[in-house]
């Protein structure tokens, strides 16, 4: 009998746009200018910062220009994947074959 099991496939790197989107939101709350005077002064447009609210991603230069703005270390939502977690398995068309001595 063969198994039909197979492996979970590896996590890769992720961002965490949920939570900026919830601290984002809330300082967009209390500053009570708009989301437009806002975005302008952050360097995004309000479509933008309405993706990250919502938890949608975006270019990896708008999310640095809000963390900036809410003065947090864009990594704070980096999601890392598990360490010593293995990414590849097998051979490359770039890098050739796993077994390849160089």
């Amino acid at each position: 009998m063969t198994s039909s099991f197979a492996p979970a496939p590896a996590r890769l790197a992720s961002y965490d746009y949920r939570e900026l989107g919830k601290l984002l939101r809330a300082r967009l709350e209390e500053d009570g200018r708009g989301w437009r005077v806002c975005a302008a002064e952050i360097g995004v447009t309000a479509s933008d910062l309405s993706r990250i609210c919502n938890g949608q991603g975006v270019s990896a230069p708008k999310v640095i220009a809000v963390c900036d703005w809410l003065k947090l270390s864009f990594r704070a939502f980096y999601l890392p994947p598990p360490q010593g977690q293995a990414m590849f398995h097998g051979s490359s068309t770039e890098t050739g074959s796993a077994t390849d001595a160089g």
